[in-house]
């Protein structure tokens, strides 16, 4: 694990777009958190640590910040791993990595969001496996028939 590098930018867009559960504007929505990422080095809104594999090459990431006007409290905004990658403990590596860097840096509470939608019952599987409970449910929030599901750890 170590933070994203300029030269894994083509690596994690393709990490991106080969996801089957992202929509379009969701892989848009990725693509352009990276972009700030790597064009501006002075921004701490948006931070990338990797999953490097053979030869350095990622083979998945999380995307990470603290929470704006919370104390203490950081949320993961993406966390993906390559299609061919994935259900070999490379995300729970990666979670287990930036919850042990966060709580280092203070953190209190982790926060995840995602969707509602069946066909990321195993994304939410992950979560709850991970530790994290569903703290709360929007109803449509998305769109109708897609919830917003949040999830917390607990870091203390």
């Amino acid at each position: 694990m170590r933070k994203a590098i300029t030269r894994d930018r083509a690596p994690l867009v393709s990490i991106i777009e080969g996801s089957e559960n992202l929509t379009r504007e969701e892989k848009d929505c990725a693509l352009e958190l990276l972009d700030i990422y790597f064009n501006d080095p002075s921004q701490d809104e948006y931070l990338f640590i990797a999953a490097a594999g053979v030869r350095d090459i990622p083979l998945g990431y999380v995307c990470y910040g603290k929470a704006a006007l919370a104390s203490g409290v950081y949320e993961i905004y993406w966390i993906l791993v390559g299609a061919g990658h994935q259900r070999k403990g490379i995300g729970q590596r990666l979670i287990s990595h930036i919850e042990s860097v966060v709580k280092d840096e203070g953190a209190r509470m982790l926060v995840v969001e995602t969707s509602g939608q069946p066909s990321y019952e195993g994304v939410r599987s992950f979560y709850r496996s991970c530790g994290y409970t569903e703290e709360a449910r929007i109803r449509g929030f998305f769109r109708p028939g897609d919830d917003k599901v949040i999830y917390v750890k607990d870091l203390d």
